[in-house]
């Protein structure tokens, strides 16, 4: 207890070494979860690995501090520029005597089944439900809105990679790439902050339309709040398209008879076309006759005589591919 000028002034003193780490605020992430029954409950989880120098569960813990430390691959626990691995004091803030190899890690998150990703979840869920619960108490409490907010993520990877489990190209920060989806919705608090309810990994050729019943499904559950299903706005705009769906179709049938007409005004015209080419291309024998002009009527005239020598100079005139032969009388 120090007395500085009339004001008592407290000050504690912690059960920690003086030391330095490159990690502090991983330090007080670790005595936050720590405090709060988090890495108990990680050490609960069951995993399907022998204990050798450490247990399986410290190295799941390990990977959690190594994912809040922003490591971008595995190896970055040891050969990264701040080592985590190596890091003492953070190791003792999250409960642990020590971190392991990255390697040791590696096996241990490969010996994990679908039972432990169901305990981890399950522990996740029951640390982050105070939370959850307090803001939507006093969401409700202040008459406020509940805001969700639904997100689709592209985590890109190497584009020449092989090793990535159900990576698929997709679009990706403006551009396409190969990876994930991420799937993720979280709830708008008080002065701008957000609380991260869900998350779902899928591959990167996933759209948000997808995504978005389970992400509801899973808001829901963590909330424990509802909303009340406005059927009745629902059914009000199935009656509007049902409308609209009816004058849709009565202009639909209309177009097609329209339609019909024209196919079949089509048809008789290129029967008449058809029918045009080929009498042009056939040639009239004179034995079938010869067509005349005479007084104004087109005659014909069967097996017509020659003109004599005497016999005027006769002009044919060729009209659409037949001869008309003027008859001149002497």
């Amino acid at each position: 207890m120090v007395q500085q000028s009339g004001t008592t002034l407290m000050t504690a003193y912690s059960d920690w070494p003086v030391a330095n780490t490159a990690h502090g605020m991983l330090v007080a992430f670790g005595e936050f979860l720590s405090q709060h029954g988090l890495i108990e409950r990680m050490m609960q989880v069951p995993i399907g690995q022998k204990t050798r120098t450490f247990r399986p569960q410290t190295k799941l813990v390990e990977f959690l501090a190594g994912i809040m430390s922003g490591i971008e691959h595995l190896q970055d626990l040891n050969d990264g520029a701040r080592p985590l691995a190596k890091d003492e004091v953070v190791a003792r803030a999250w409960g642990q005597a020590a971190f392991a190899h990255y390697s040791g890690v590696s096996r241990t998150l490969d010996s994990c089944d679908e039972q432990t990703v169901c305990a981890v979840e399950k522990a996740i869920d029951e640390f982050s439900q105070p939370f959850i619960a307090t803001v939507v108490h006093d969401l409700l409490r202040r008459g406020a809105a509940i805001i969700y907010d639904f997100d689709l993520t592209g985590q890109a990877v190497s584009a020449t990679s092989t090793t990535y489990p159900q990576a698929a190209f997709g679009w990706m920060n403006d551009s396409v790439k190969l990876g994930y989806q991420l799937a993720r919705v979280c709830l708008a608090a008080a002065k701008g902050d957000r609380l991260w309810l869900a998350g779902f990994h899928h591959p990167g050729d996933t759209v948000s339309a997808k995504c978005l019943k389970e992400l509801v499904e899973a808001t829901e559950e963590q909330t424990h709040v509802r909303p009340r299903r406005r059927t009745e706005l629902v059914q009000q705009r199935l009656d509007g398209q049902r409308e609209s769906m009816v004058r849709t179709r009565r202009l639909l049938s209309q177009q097609e008879v329209k339609l019909d007409r024209l196919r079949k005004t089509r048809e008789t015209l290129f029967g008449k076309i058809y029918h045009a080419e080929q009498t042009r291309k056939s040639p009239i024998s004179r034995k079938k006759g010869i067509i005349s002009i005479n007084r104004g009527r087109v005659c014909q005239a069967q097996d017509q005589p020659r003109p004599s020598s005497r016999a005027r100079c006769v002009t044919r005139v060729a009209i659409g591919g037949i001869w008309f032969v003027p008859q001149i009388r002497s």
